[in-house]
């Protein structure tokens, strides 16, 4: 019986994907990047059929892929952050966000608070325009909410470093 089963997993293939040529993280996966190849693998190994070759042309290499490199599930796919934008962390005080939940999705903006209440006014403070990632969370020392946003990549370096100051605020906006 052990002897059938060797057999039949050496005997029996199935047409694969395989990069053909390497292709570095975050670019496009180009119909000349990718073959064709038959493999007899074990079925715990990830691994697309040839049939979804045109589902992965046009996807962005989630990892850096090498030529020879049999593609699986979590090879290729839609770029987690979107070109031009950046994904920034912040953990926001009670009182610094909505009370009701923020789903992921919704339309925010980010305010500068002041440092010193005296000495600015607000139309001199910054706003960032974001989408919250997902729903925010408890953070687990009960002083805040943790929230991931997306904002413009140029603006990522002034809101993380206003985050890191504590001077952040999320207003929630129409649609």
């Amino acid at each position: 019986m052990g002897g059938a089963f060797a057999w039949h997993s050496a005997s029996h293939t199935d047409q694969v994907l395989v990069m053909t040529r390497a292709v570095g993280q975050g670019e496009i996966v180009r119909n000349t990047d990718v073959g064709l190849t038959s493999v007899a693998v074990d079925r715990a190994v990830a691994t697309i059929p040839a049939s979804q070759l045109d589902k992965i042309v046009g996807q962005h290499a989630l990892a850096d892929l090498s030529a020879g490199q049999l593609l699986g599930s979590h090879s290729v796919g839609k770029l987690r952050v979107a070109s031009g934008r950046a994904r920034v962390g912040l953990k926001l005080a009670a009182g610094r966000l909505p009370t009701v939940s923020l789903p992921a999705g919704a339309q925010v903006t980010l305010v500068e608070t002041s440092s010193d209440k005296d000495s600015e006014t607000v139309s001199e403070l910054s706003t960032f325009d974001a989408v919250v990632v997902a729903t925010p969370k408890a953070s687990g020392d009960h002083g805040g909410w943790l929230v991931d946003v997306e904002v413009d990549s140029g603006s990522a370096a002034r809101l993380a470093d206003l985050a890191s100051l504590d001077r952040i605020a999320l207003v929630e906006r129409g649609r």
